[in-house]
């Protein structure tokens, strides 16, 4: 990747990292879905009927709309209602680096190499050692379950977006949004009533409020719009990787204003996460950043 692209791969899992907290606070106020959809709502709405959709096809706005705006986060919301810590949930959620890898082999048909299979049994005995390590902390394993399964999803629409090939990242993540927004809403209505919703719309104090208005314009409107030009621009077996960071600044920013735990133990079964990304991270610097797709290959599921 070039320098300033590596620069806003930081700057994006700064915004993700410090999300998690926002989102852990935002929750205590809001319901999940509610939270979601009002979330999704606020970053479309209005933008959308100011912004031509993005040249690709609908099936790829809507498959990355349900499966990272509503799939990933209404799993992870869940985790994080059963339990897990903030930092904890964000890496734990690095799992989707390497269900990327996996996903990009059988879709994308990118071979991994040597060095990056390395990387992955590395992260995964690492994701291993800080399940291990949950027996110092309050969490449910079902909650690890959620948190896991909303992993793969960001890998799924990690995979989407390459499909959505050379377009208007801001764009696609306006109309995608529209999509996470109807869906999460639905299951409001629906899971958590019209009672609740009412209430909790009328209740909402100004935490709420600062956490919708962090998450649509800091993690939303700028976040997902950079990390969506990397990926369209690039492999996500390139730019995943640089996600490792994000649980660095979710865990210590949990630590820091939610007086959260970390044990010794869970800090080390960390490190060995990082360093198996780490290792996945440096066999991809040493190939060509762009990647090699032809139109025909873009097109399979347009």
């Amino acid at each position: 990747m070039k320098l300033n692209h590596i620069g806003l791969a930081i700057i994006v899992a700064i915004l993700w990292g410090f999300n998690f907290v926002v989102m852990k606070s935002g929750l205590h106020e809001i319901p999940q879905f509610l939270f979601s959809g009002l979330r999704f709502l606020l970053t479309s709405v209005p933008l959308i009927f100011f912004i031509p959709k993005p040249k690709t096809s609908w099936s790829v706005i809507i498959g990355i709309g349900v499966c990272q705006g509503f799939l990933s986060f209404a799993l992870l919301f869940k985790g994080l209602n059963l339990g897990v810590p903030a930092g904890l949930s964000s890496l734990l959620l690095q799992g989707q680096v390497l269900f990327s890898i996996g996903l990009s082999f059988f879709m994308l048909n990118i071979k991994p190499t040597k060095q990056q299979l390395i990387g992955v049994i590395v992260a995964s005995i690492g994701l291993i050692l800080v399940a291990a390590s949950l027996h110092y902390e309050v969490v449910t394993y079902y909650g690890i379950l959620f948190v896991m399964a909303g992993a793969f999803f960001w890998a799924v629409s990690n995979i989407l977006l390459k499909y959505a090939g050379p377009v208007d990242s801001f764009a696609l993540v306006i109309w995608s949004c529209l999509f996470s927004a109807i869906v999460n809403l639905a299951f409001s209505a629906s899971l958590e009533g019209i009672d609740l919703i009412v209430y909790s719309c009328q209740n909402i104090t100004w935490k709420g409020l600062s956490a919708l208005a962090y998450i649509v314009v800091m993690a939303t409107w700028i976040g997902a719009t950079l990390q969506t030009k990397l990926i369209c621009r690039y492999s996500p077996t390139i730019v995943a990787p640089f996600s490792l960071l994000i649980p660095l600044v979710g865990m210590f920013s949990g630590y820091i204003i939610l007086d959260e735990y970390l044990s010794m133990q869970t800090i080390a079964a960390a490190c060995v996460v990082f360093l198996g990304l780490a290792i996945n991270q440096w066999s991809s610097r040493q190939k060509t950043s762009e990647h090699p797709y032809t139109k025909e290959t873009l097109s399979k599921v347009a």
